[in-house]
């Protein structure tokens, strides 16, 4: 009788031991699975954010190259005014 009370204590440990080995394995899986979700997360923000530097940076080139075009534009225009008042005068 007693054999067989220590036997089942013995089962029953040994179930509970397993129970918790398996419970803790899937808190690590499951805990990795939020870690590689929130990485993956990470980069995707961190690729639009590239993305959208590069789009504003090669915008306010583009405002830039326009700008110095007029500028450009109206000094030519403002050379030729001049160059046609001391012809006229």
């Amino acid at each position: 009788m007693q054999w067989h009370k220590e036997n089942e204590r013995k089962q029953i440990e040994m179930a509970i031991a397993q129970q918790n080995a398996e419970f803790e394995a899937r808190a690590i899986e499951e805990a990795a699975a939020r870690k590689n979700h929130q990485m993956d997360i990470l980069r995707q923000m961190n690729e639009k954010d590239r993305v959208q530097r590069t789009y504003l940076q090669e915008k306010m080139y583009e405002e830039r190259a326009a700008k110095l075009a007029e500028l450009e534009y109206q000094r030519r225009i403002n050379g030729e005014k001049e160059t046609n008042k001391t012809m006229l005068s």
